[in-house]
């Protein structure tokens, strides 16, 4: 049954005026802990806050496991503006409320507090739509900005940091460009087609040398689509694999550097591999590796498909499909079955393309 739009009226200026009503108790009660409370925990900073700080404000409500906070710095003074409002509202006899989890997903923030109390959720409704105007990083205003392997809400300094490189990276060296470049091939994992974020990535090079690691922050498994998280997810290995993006990022730029020729990239599916280890990499992309990478595309040799693809499933005898690296290791077992399969003049002209 439609709600009348009378009733959904009254609701919204019901709750608006319940916002402003708690807006007031929560100046007063900062404007008394400024006056009253010496202890420096109790007040809140001006511009940045510490998560340590913030947890230790508010222990109850965000130390784990009923309580957690996963969501840039630019949105803490939010989280804890919610809680000092939910505070005020428990020393005015309202119920205590259980679980509260805030976290960063799909580029804006999601709030979950176990409450029956109607202005409380309305409450972490209104955080959560303040957010969308908040840069996540640094709290200036921003915007959403989407790219490939991430969705954030940033403010245009952070948001230029977080786009994919575009420009043409430095080129070659002339030593290194004499040289024939040794092909390296690429596979990732990532949360779905629409908005991927990069899981695991891999490389295997020509000679046999391979590079690998799973990522430990930039994705969530709440936004993982229903394959990725039936048949990637479960097959991560983990260990010393399972790294901070930052400490990957320079271990992947190390890894290629120290191959010290050129190398190129091969991959077949460069909107998706190819762009996410680019936007991996952001600032460090080595000066030896090719700027545009080689599309294995299977289909443009019919009379060498079936061939092909009988070398990438026999690649998979071993291990699973939908690990970065065998995945990456059944693409370089395909290439090499194409290339001994095609004339060398072609093969030349391929790796030219």
């Amino acid at each position: 049954m439609k709600t009348p739009e009378l009733l959904i009226r009254l609701r919204e200026r019901y709750f608006a005026f319940a916002l402003r009503v708690v807006d007031l108790i929560v100046r007063f009660k900062r404007t008394t802990e400024k006056m009253f409370l010496s202890w420096e925990k109790w007040v809140k900073p001006e511009g940045h806050i510490a998560l340590e700080k913030l947890v230790s404000r508010f222990p109850r409500y965000l130390t784990p496991p009923s309580g957690s906070v996963r969501c840039g710095p630019g949105w803490y003074p939010l989280v804890w503006d919610l809680c000092t409002a939910i505070e005020a509202m428990e020393h005015l006899a309202m119920p205590r409320i259980g679980h509260f989890k805030a976290e960063e997903r799909l580029g804006g923030l999601f709030v979950r507090i176990g409450s029956r109390s109607s202005i409380v959720q309305e409450l972490a409704k209104d955080i959560e739509h303040k957010a969308t105007a908040i840069c996540s990083e640094c709290g200036a205003p921003g915007s959403l900005q989407l790219g490939h392997g991430f969705a954030k809400t940033l403010c245009p300094a952070h948001g230029k940091k977080r786009q994919p490189q575009k420009a043409k990276p430095a080129p070659l060296s002339a030593e290194l460009a004499a040289g024939e470049p040794l092909l390296l091939f690429l596979d990732t994992e990532f949360t779905d087609f629409d908005y991927p974020q990069l899981i695991s990535i891999a490389l295997v090079s020509e000679s046999g040398e391979s590079f690998y690691a799973e990522l430990a922050n930039g994705w969530s498994p709440e936004v993982c689509s229903a394959f990725v998280t039936a048949h990637v997810l479960p097959q991560l290995t983990g260990g010393d694999f399972f790294q901070e993006r930052s400490y990957a990022r320079r271990r992947l730029a190390e890894w290629i550097t120290s191959l010290a020729v050129p190398v190129r990239v091969v991959c077949d599916a460069p909107g998706f591999d190819w762009v996410l280890m680019v936007d991996l990499l952001h600032d460090a992309f080595p000066k030896n590796l090719y700027p545009a990478p080689i599309h294995y595309y299977s289909e443009s040799f019919p009379g060498l498909f079936e061939l092909l693809q009988k070398a990438h499933a026999e690649a998979y005898d071993e291990f699973p499909p939908h690990h970065a690296l065998h995945d990456a290791e059944a693409l370089r077992e395909a290439w090499e079955v194409m290339k001994e399969h095609l004339h060398p003049a072609i093969l030349k002209q391929y790796l030219k393309l």
